[in-house]
């Protein structure tokens, strides 16, 4: 995900290619450690405002999130990136459906790597198979037989959570993930009205700076 906020900035570039010389690199130094001492702040706010509106179970996939300087280019103006190495995350900024069939756990959340393994080898014993329910969807379910204790003990947990049910029954069905033909996820972050706002900080912060080169 990558957040872009365009500034009018034509006025300032032209007054920096009128300065020149060794003013010129002051200033672009003065720009870059003001938006570097904004960037630090904006970084923890964009990581609390991701973590209160998605359920995070790992805490690297927050820390995906950042904001940096970009300063390295000499013909340009320092500038701050806000964004995320994580492609799939601009989708909850935005929101949008996601084509092609797929199997989403049911009773919480599973790793998509394990979810994988766990299906596969459910499969490969021939304990899983696809029913409709009464609403028609097609639901993935498993029995509880002893061979697969290992694959299902977390769909068995969640599931007796969600259910209210003390102790399963061997040889008792189990759902296990239902089979959707795309996914619709509704827009859930607002990372852009965030930064949006700081901007007139940020602002502010550079013009201290610049205030400051003698």
């Amino acid at each position: 995900m990558r957040i872009a906020i365009r500034i009018d900035s034509k006025a300032a570039g032209a007054q920096l290619r009128r300065w020149g010389g060794e003013y010129r690199e002051k200033v672009k130094k003065a720009v870059s450690q003001a938006i570097r001492g904004e960037a630090a702040e904006l970084r923890e706010d964009v990581r609390s405002h991701v973590g209160s509106r998605l359920a995070v179970v790992r805490k690297s996939f927050l820390k995906g999130f950042t904001a940096r300087v970009l300063d390295k280019d000499p013909t340009r103006l320092p500038a701050l990136y806000v964004g995320s190495r994580i492609p799939w995350s601009g989708i909850h900024e935005k929101g949008g459906a996601i084509g092609g069939r797929m199997l989403i756990p049911i009773h919480g959340r599973v790793g998509r790597k394990r979810f994988k393994a766990q299906v596969a080898q459910l499969m490969r014993g021939g304990n899983a198979y696809f029913v409709k329910n009464a609403k028609g969807n097609i639901v993935l379910m498993a029995e509880n037989i002893k061979e697969h204790d290992r694959p299902l003990s977390g769909f068995k947990r969640r599931y007796r959570k969600a259910e209210g049910v003390k102790r399963l029954k061997r040889g008792a069905s189990i759902p296990i993930a239902v089979l959707v033909p795309k996914l619709v996820l509704k827009k859930r972050l607002d990372v852009e009205r965030l930064v949006a706002s700081r901007i007139p900080r940020l602002s502010a912060a550079i013009e201290r700076q610049i205030r400051q080169v003698d």
